[in-house]
């Protein structure tokens, strides 16, 4: 059986372009870690291994790996074909955790698909506790977003070193004194804060099973 790993996006979540949500408190250190078997009733078993935490300095760390053994992967002349399957290694560099959800961002450093990498990648889970008193069953989901591509930026060809539209910049109303301004940045980046926790629908599973757990 052929799996297909997209560096598009997968489409496995609806996105909204709501304000995104505020971070963490500063003087604690959120963190969400699992480990989860899922099948969306094709018949194929992934799994995720992941962990992150933001420390007190306000940088995170933490990975995700994400293997589907039992397909060959399809990504382009550059895929590598053998009987190891997907498998796919994350470098986290954001966590954004609200009550019981997490959203996690980073950048695939390595894959058996070397197109893939280089992408950005978000994952987003749900700790519904553990035990039999427990509301649901753990959630997530995640999505997989090719880097964009450059291009030319308009920029004063009399000022030396001038970034041009790639800075952020605050457009305002120059004839009212008590307009703030409107932020604006060029910044195309996907991560943990592109999009409000409450914006992203989890997958419907036909199986799962595993443990996640989220700490504000």
């Amino acid at each position: 059986m052929k799996v297909v790993f997209s560096v598009a996006i997968i489409s496995l979540f609806m996105i909204s372009l709501a304000p995104p949500p505020l971070a963490s408190t500063p003087d604690k250190e959120p963190s969400a870690n699992g480990s989860f078997q899922v099948s969306a009733g094709d018949g194929v078993t992934r799994y995720i291994d992941f962990e992150a935490r933001t420390h007190k300095d306000g940088k995170t760390k933490g990975e995700m790996t994400f293997t589907v053994p039992s397909v060959i992967p399809e990504g382009g002349e550059t895929s590598t074909h053998s009987s190891e399957g997907i498998s796919v290694k994350v470098d986290f560099d954001c966590l954004v955790v609200n009550d019981n959800r997490a959203v996690m961002s980073g950048v695939i450093v390595s894959s058996n698909i070397p197109d893939s990498i280089g992408s950005r990648v978000l994952l987003i889970v749900e700790d519904n506790s553990e035990g039999q008193k427990a509301p649901a069953p753990d959630r997530l989901t995640w999505g997989v977003y090719r880097t964009p591509a450059g291009g030319w930026t308009p920029s004063d060809a009399e000022v030396e070193g001038d970034g041009g539209w790639f800075l952020s910049w605050i457009a305002k109303d120059a004839e009212r004194e008590d307009d703030v301004g409107v932020p604006y940045s060029r910044n195309s980046v996907i991560g943990c804060q592109s999009f409000p926790i409450s914006s992203y629908s989890f997958v419907d599973l036909q199986h799962g099973e595993g443990n996640i757990q989220v700490k504000p």
